[in-house]
Order: structure tokens, then C-alpha cells, then sequence
């Protein structure tokens, strides 16, 4: 009698501890764009963003170290790397002085 409770209970929690894995997994996708073309997209929109943004700032304090982040994001969207390509684009826009639009 012991041992079918134990199994049982061992039953429950795993059905349990399944579907709370399984949201939790849900909840972290919604956060992510989950297509390449998504993400080739956002690069995409904050190339355009930094592009139009750069002319008139190349003398601002960060402006170097936002070229850098350019550059640097530019080659991540190009190499399949968009998630870290975009995070390096968001960074340079922030460094002109903008939110990121993507």
C-alpha cells in the first residue's frame, strides 16, 4: 500500500513539474523574435537607424566606440549572428544618443 502511494505521488509531481517546465519555456520565447527573418529584419532597421544618425554626430564623445559596435554588428547580421549582431547595433545607437527603433 506504501509503495502505490509513493508511486502516485512520484506520478503527480512529474506531471507537475512537466507542464511548469513546458510554461516557462513558452514565457522565455515570447521575449526573442524566433525567425532569422525577424532578426534579419531588426538589423536591417537599425543599420537604416545608425546610418541616418551617424552623419551628423561623428564628433560626439561616443562616436568611435559606436563606429566600432557598428562594424562589429554589421559582420554578426551578415554571419548569421543576428542575435548578437543586433544587441552590438542597439548598443551604437545608444552611444549617439537614440533608442533603438528596432
Amino acid at each position: 500500500m506504501k509503495i502505490r502511494t509513493v508511486l502516485m505521488a512520484l506520478a503527480a509531481t512529474s506531471m507537475l513539474s512537466g507542464a511548469a517546465f513546458a510554461a516557462g519555456a513558452n514565457a522565455h520565447d515570447t521575449n526573442h523574435p524566433s525567425s532569422r527573418e525577424e532578426m534579419s529584419a531588426k538589423c536591417s532597421t537599425l543599420e537604416s537607424q545608425y546610418d541616418s544618425m551617424i552623419e551628423g554626430k561623428l564628433n560626439a564623445p561616443k562616436a568611435d566606440k559606436a563606429e566600432g559596435l557598428h562594424a562589429q554588428g554589421v559582420n554578426a547580421c551578415q554571419s548569421n549572428n543576428s542575435d548578437i549582431g543586433v544587441l552590438k547595433l542597439e548598443r551604437a545607437v545608444r552611444d549617439l544618443g537614440a533608442k533603438p527603433a528596432a
